[in-house]
């Protein structure tokens, strides 16, 4: 017998109007990568790992880190335990999401090797990836404020957020929660699919993120086909 994804959703018939704030244009810098495992709760190492390399990244509002899926992620919105191991393949890529001004300062990263919690990967060659403005958009994390720790208070977060970037939102979906580690302890995220966003509102989120952490993969956004997926059998899972 299948079971179906609980999720929390939010939505609304209310059209909205965008204001898209005057930034440089952002793209994805997509490395091709060599290795055999990574654990999948990998933040904050994989950060550590990268922002040695481009320090520069702290001082760039609209840098993000993206973490690395497998073939497990399920089209990004069913991932592996945190606590479990996500298996690479040739197939599988490391994303930079930086402002097109910093694609040649990035590509320093071309050919270093990582060390992600004792799990080596290298970088090899690199391609820039212009962002899709789809109608919908998929975070696999955000992280959650004070009173996000359960579904309904998160959304309500991610309602005041969107409004600081004048967008109202009319469909979202809130998957399960995850905890990562991190120093400072851990951390609650959880995925968001966004839809029916016009154009310019699915572009500006994708060059802004939404909530704290782009540099450990929180709040960014990538385009995403249908959300048929969403609602794919899979274990039943609780927060």
């Amino acid at each position: 017998m299948t079971t179906i994804m609980e999720t929390s959703n939010y939505w609304r018939e209310i059209p909205t109007q965008a204001v898209t704030p005057d930034i440089d244009p952002v793209v994805d810098l997509v490395f091709s990568i060599r290795g055999r495992q990574i654990p999948a709760d990998h933040a904050w190492p994989l950060s550590e790992a990268i922002t040695q390399v481009l320090p520069w990244l702290a001082q760039q509002e609209q840098a993000g880190i993206h973490l690395i899926h497998g073939a497990q992620s399920s089209n990004g919105w069913q991932q592996p335990p945190d606590d479990g191991t996500i298996e690479l393949s040739a197939r599988t890529r490391f994303v930079l999401r930086i402002p097109s001004a910093s694609v040649d300062a990035a590509r320093v990263l071309t050919g270093q090797t990582l060390d992600i919690s004792g799990y080596s990967i290298d970088l090899l060659q690199a391609r820039v990836r212009a962002l899709l403005p789809l109608t919908t958009i998929l975070a696999r994390h955000v992280r959650a404020g004070d009173s996000g720790d359960t579904e309904s208070a998160f959304l309500e977060d991610a309602v005041n957020w969107l409004s600081d970037l004048s967008i109202t939102p009319r469909k979202m979906l809130c998957g399960r929660a995850h905890r990562l580690n991190a120093p400072q302890g851990a951390i609650l995220t959880r995925s968001l699919l966004l839809a029916e966003l016009t154009p310019r509102e699915s572009t500006l989120l994708q060059q802004q993120g939404l909530g704290q952490g782009r540099l450990m993969g929180f709040g960014l956004f990538m385009p995403y086909k249908s959300i048929d997926a969403v609602y794919e059998a899979r274990p039943n899972i609780n927060d």
